[in-house]
């Protein structure tokens, strides 16, 4: 790919090879055209470039300060094909991902791992917040595609299951132990009310008219875990995220009488007016390959 102008393209080669008739040779051009467009480029310069030397020819000093530059011109050039080369074959580029904090920690590691093992040069950001706001993020182009867990409200908008699992009640395991659990006098430790699982969770409260008491909010999951199991309550989390804690005897899982089951579906979101970049489209390729996923279901303790 040729970036520079013709003349320029010219002065440059005989510049190097300090023959007009060497460089119409290599360009594939006549001696009269090379001449011509190193004409019209000191016309354009309003200067000479070139001076007769004996028998050959040698730069002018404006012709040496325009081949200098022109080098330089033509290597930032040749940079710029190389690098848009590499951004659309996937080698580099930019990727945003919109994605609440649960979907950050369960799904995105094993994604992303695999996306910078093929493409290493994409640099990837992730910003965190609700269904709501990754939904308002890819809707204002903020980015590139979201993670929701909230039915989205946007039409203009493409959707796409892409999880979906288990919700299960934990607590301390001293308190599984006992004969029987209410859950109205169990108080939880749940993720804020702006939160589309606590959304999710209400509604079901709502649904099956239980009034249920939230004794502590917080938005990380490794601090709701943690206060469950010193027995400061008990909490509603995906099955994902406690099935290392289940395994070793740190929390367990009892039946929540009255609520039923619960399952939570994450949601890939991005526009639909707009074409996806070649990161995005490797992207949307890893998260594509399996269809909707559901975990199994753990038994519960007797």
């Amino acid at each position: 790919m040729e970036l520079t102008s013709p003349p320029l393209r010219s002065f440059l080669q005989v510049a190097e090879l300090e023959s007009v008739s060497a460089a119409a040779k290599v360009l594939g051009l006549t001696q009269p055209a090379v001449t011509k467009q190193i004409r019209a480029l000191e016309a354009a310069l309003d200067c000479r470039l070139l001076e007769r030397s004996g028998r050959g020819i040698r730069l002018t000093p404006a012709g040496e300060l325009l081949a200098e530059y022109g080098r330089r011109s033509a290597g930032v050039l040749l940079e710029f094909v190389q690098a848009l080369a590499d951004l659309q074959e996937g080698r580099s580029g930019k990727l945003t991902i919109g994605a609440g904090v649960t979907t950050s920690v369960q799904l995105l590691p094993s994604w992303l791992r695999e996306l910078g093992r093929r493409f290493g040069g994409i640099d990837v950001s992730v910003r965190t917040g609700t269904s709501r706001d990754v939904e308002a993020w890819v809707a204002d182009a903020e980015v590139d595609v979201g993670f929701v867990t909230s039915e989205p409200r946007r039409e203009q908008l493409v959707a796409r299951p892409v999880f979906e699992e288990e919700i299960v009640l934990v607590v301390e395991p001293a308190l599984a132990r006992r004969e029987r659990v209410r859950l109205e006098e169990l108080p939880l430790i749940l993720f804020p009310r702006s939160t589309g699982f606590r959304n999710y969770l209400e509604q079901r409260w709502l649904e099956r008219g239980l009034t249920l008491q939230v004794k502590m909010e917080t938005d990380s999951i490794e601090a709701i875990k943690s206060f469950v199991a010193v027995g400061l309550g008990a909490s509603f989390l995906p099955l994902s995220t406690v099935e290392a804690e289940l395994r070793r005897g740190v929390l367990a899982r009892i039946t929540a009488h009255g609520m039923g089951p619960l399952r939570r579906r994450t949601t890939l979101l991005r526009r639909q007016d707009r074409q996806p970049s070649f990161a995005l489209r490797s992207f949307l390729e890893i998260v594509g390959r399996a269809p909707l996923r559901r975990t199994k279901r753990a038994t519960a303790p007797p």
